[in-house]
């Protein structure tokens, strides 16, 4: 999903857009603060219904014109103390890479709904020491799993726009991504830095296993990154990018890079995301959950109700897995990834009659019968069904003979 294609396709295009175009001034409001009041509460809401508004609509331009991207470039260079060396036509590519990566951002976005994510305005909250606010949003599919982008705002002649985004997958901001990215090829004592050392091989091989992935070659990716061993190997960054590119080839490979990242950075706090994977697939539910909690406790997002329930339903704790099903069905009526698990959950507990009584609710409620009872009776692409129980089940045998009649 988006969460493993956003970071390294705006790197791609960071790095490698040729076009130079782009203006080396920058006209920004130079106060960077909003005031916390009734009124821009209201503008802030309103911004991040028009961006969740935006993306399901699949208006790309309406999220993109809310970018305040001068603001968010002179963060990225303002965070480089290498910057001053970029000059010239050089730093025109570099700027002109950022703007078209941003606007490669939402489009990613877009299209992992379009193909059945979910992205959601969550919340918003002040930041009393920055003194301004941000908005949270909420990507997820049950394949790719949760993300979260927080927005922050940067309010421009009374209009309410985005200047940067704290990606929770990758633990940090957008911008010191970009930095750190900027860091690896801003020139130093050599026209544009090509100086022949170990660490700028490993540059070379980092940026080609990034076009690997985005072209789909996850194995060759994952053997180039390996070959990486200077000090760019110990780079968060570099970690997480390592556990994206793991993920697609074997879980295996994913587990050790997941380990990787968590013993390097043990008590980092924006790996959060990171750690429930690895505790999931470590058999570590009773952790996991910690962590989630952990989490909902920062985002104030109740939709990780239904993560814990996942979490639950693997440790076969059925009845806690079944009241955070609960929450997600009465929360979240339209998320029928949690009403299937809520039945789920019921047929484990060999509760069939509640359970065909839910069946039958599902259906009230506008579902198609047949689309219904198709997810009930056909097997998985492996094979399986674990509803199977139920449509042996005296209960749905007589509901179904009973609703044919």
């Amino acid at each position: 999903m988006a969460l493993k294609q956003l970071i390294s396709s705006l790197v791609i295009l960071l790095l490698l857009f040729k076009t130079v175009d782009a203006q080396q001034t920058f006209k920004i409001n130079p106060n960077d603060t909003i005031t916390y009041n009734d009124s821009n509460s209201e503008k802030v809401v309103a911004l991040g219904s028009a961006i969740e508004t935006a993306v399901h609509n699949n208006q790309v331009d309406d999220f993109i014109s809310k970018w305040y991207k001068n603001v968010f470039i002179k963060r990225i260079i303002d965070l480089n103390p290498n910057s001053g060396s970029m000059t010239g036509d050089y730093a025109k590519t570099f700027v002109s890479g950022i703007k078209k990566g941003l606007d490669k951002f939402p489009n990613e976005i877009v299209t992992e709904v379009q193909n059945g994510s979910y992205y959601d305005f969550v919340n918003y909250r002040y930041d009393q020491y920055l003194q301004t606010y941000y908005l949270l949003f909420r990507l997820y599919s049950t394949e790719g799993g949760m993300n979260y982008h927080d927005f922050r705002v940067h309010k421009k002649n009374g209009e309410m726009l985005f200047s940067d985004a704290y990606i929770y997958y990758s633990g940090e901001n957008l911008s010191q991504t970009m930095s750190r990215l900027m860091s690896y090829v801003t020139p130093k004592d050599k026209i544009l830095g090509l100086v022949d050392s170990p660490k700028n091989k490993d540059i070379d091989n980092l940026f080609v296993a990034l076009k690997f992935k985005n072209s789909g070659h996850y194995e060759l990716a994952y053997k180039l990154i390996n070959t990486i061993k200077s000090e760019v190997s110990k780079d968060k960054f570099f970690l997480i990018f390592k556990t994206l590119i793991a993920s697609n080839v074997d879980d295996n490979k994913y587990l050790a890079a997941l380990e990787e990242l968590i013993n390097t950075y043990p008590n980092d706090p924006t790996i959060v995301l990171n750690k429930i994977d690895y505790h999931i697939y470590k058999n570590e539910y009773f952790e996991a959950i910690q962590v989630i909690n952990q989490l909902q406790e920062e985002t104030e997002d109740d939709f990780l109700n239904y993560l814990k329930a996942n979490v639950a339903f693997e440790d076969k704790n059925y009845d806690f897995a079944l009241n955070n099903y609960k929450y997600t069905i009465d929360n979240y009526p339209d998320f029928f990834e949690g009403q299937a698990g809520y039945l789920s959950t019921l047929v484990m507990m060999k509760n069939y009659d509640k359970a065909t009584k839910y069946v039958a609710s599902l259906i009230k409620d506008g579902y198609a019968k047949q689309d219904i009872i198709n997810y009930i009776e056909e097997n998985d692409a492996f094979g399986l069904n674990i509803l199977q129980p139920l449509v042996e089940s005296k209960s749905y045998k007589n509901w179904k003979l009973k609703s044919d009649n």
